[in-house]
C-alpha cells in the first residue's frame, strides 16, 4: 500500500480554504470576546461594581434589620448564562427575592444597638492590644 491510498476522501482546494477562513472568523471572534473581557482595567471596574452592589445590599439589610422597614431577603440564586457566552469567573448573575415586614419592637433596636456596641468596642480593643505587641 502506497501513502497516497487513504479510506478518508480527498478535500479540494477550494473546502480547504472554506474550512480555513471558518476557523479563522471563529478564533476572530473569539478574540475580540476575550479581549473585550480580559484588560485588567476592565475586570477591576466590574468587580468594583460587584463590590458596589454588593455592599449597597448588605447596607440596605442592615438598615431594614436595625429601623425595622425595608425589605428581608428571602432567596438568592445565579442565573445560568446564556449558550454560547463568554462568563469570567466571578460574572455571575444573581437573583434575589425580598419580602417586606413590619417594624421591630424597640427593645429589638435597643438590643441591636448594645450588641453593636459591644462588637465594635471588642474591635477596637483587640486592635490596641495586637499593636502593641
Amino acid at each position: 500500500m502506497s501513502s497516497s491510498d487513504t479510506t478518508e476522501p480527498r478535500q479540494t482546494p477550494a473546502e480547504i480554504q472554506a474550512e480555513i477562513d471558518r476557523e479563522q472568523r471563529q478564533f476572530a471572534e473569539t478574540l475580540d470576546a476575550l479581549e473585550e473581557a480580559g484588560p485588567p482595567g476592565n475586570i477591576a471596574r466590574r468587580q468594583i461594581g460587584k463590590a458596589k452592589e454588593r455592599s449597597a445590599r448588605l447596607v440596605d439589610e442592615a438598615r431594614a434589620l436595625v429601623l425595622g422597614g425595608g425589605a428581608v431577603r428571602l432567596d438568592s440564586r445565579l442565573v445560568e448564562p446564556e449558550e454560547g457566552s463568554i462568563v469570567v469567573k466571578g460574572d455571575e448573575e444573581v437573583i434575589t427575592t425580598y419580602q417586606s415586614r413590619g417594624q421591630l419592637p424597640p427593645e429589638a433596636v435597643i438590643l441591636a444597638a448594645g450588641v453593636g456596641t459591644v462588637v465594635a468596642v471588642g474591635v477596637v480593643a483587640w486592635a490596641v492590644r495586637r499593636k502593641r505587641k
